[in-house]
């Protein structure tokens, strides 16, 4: 047998460091991807890699806002203790929290003549407290947006001219013009309660209001002005009936507005209100 010659290899330290990083990082890629890696693979020429994102990793389409969970507030200390009694009504009579707000100028404007309710807490919260006769008289069985559409739609069924008079009532109802409405009795601490107002929501604005004759001079004797921050309550006694004996009487729905000063009382705002004030 020949002799076998020897070559010499020479040792390059940087760039076995090289090639062991590169092993290294083909490792941990693959073991975070998942997929078997080529080590040493190389890019054909002329091809670019490719910038994708996976399609799960778009962000998810916003849901809506949901609606606000119902309020649950103390009532005032005093209403069961003495403006209940006081009304007529019993202690025990359900009492809900309406809305919070701040008294506007236009609660307070002659030229307005109304109280206005938030919508939200007409709609979510008083209506629970009404049938529906009651929601009907005070417009709020039906959307009003959906009655004007349908209104809108008759309209272009019937292309007879309306006479002069009819076109007026017409108009002023786009306005705003409010149509009965359901026996409402407004209550405040200092002004005791109020005679019979009317509640109701325009079709137009879809706000809920309290107005009616004798509305400025009660809103006069109110311990509220402008700017103040108030709670609103409502309350109506249902009749009881039994063997045919009238065992409770039913009363008109009742708006109480009392306001809030939490910075000078220390919390709500409600003095004993003295029993004849109410009657």
């Amino acid at each position: 047998m020949g002799k076998r010659c020897l070559a010499m290899v020479v040792y390059d330290s940087a760039a076995s460091a090289k090639q062991r990083d590169a092993k290294r990082a083909a490792r941990l890629a693959a073991d975070h991807a998942g997929a078997v890696v080529q080590y040493g693979a190389a890019m054909p020429a002329g091809m670019e890699p490719i910038d994708a994102v996976p399609l799960n990793a778009i962000a998810p389409r916003r849901l809506r806002q949901p609606l606000p969970a119902p309020v649950n507030r103390e009532a005032p200390p005093c209403l069961r203790a003495h403006i209940l009694p006081a009304l007529g009504l019993r202690a025990d009579v359900e009492v809900r929290f309406i809305h919070e707000k701040r008294v506007t100028s236009t609660d307070l404007d002659p030229h307005q003549n109304r109280f206005r309710i938030p919508t939200d807490g007409a709609l979510r919260r008083l209506r629970p407290l009404l049938t529906l006769e009651e929601l009907d008289a005070a417009n709020l069985l039906y959307d009003p947006a959906t009655v004007a559409t349908q209104q809108h739609q008759q309209l272009e069924l019937d292309p007879e001219p309306e006479p002069e008079a009819e076109q007026g009532k017409r108009r002023r109802r786009k306005q705003g013009m409010v149509h009965g409405g359901l026996p409402v009795r407004l209550v405040d601490l200092a002004a005791g309660a109020s005679g019979e107002l009317l509640l109701s929501r325009w079709t137009s604005s879809h706000g809920t209001i309290v107005k009616g004759s004798g509305y400025m001079d009660y809103i006069r004797r109110c311990s509220f002005k402008e700017e103040d921050v108030v709670e609103i309550w409502a309350f109506k006694q249902r009749e009881f009936r039994l063997l045919g004996k009238t065992i409770f009487h039913g009363s008109p729905l009742h708006v109480l507005v009392v306001k809030r000063d939490a910075e000078q009382h220390g919390g709500r705002y409600c003095p004993h209100a003295p029993a004849h004030c109410l009657q």
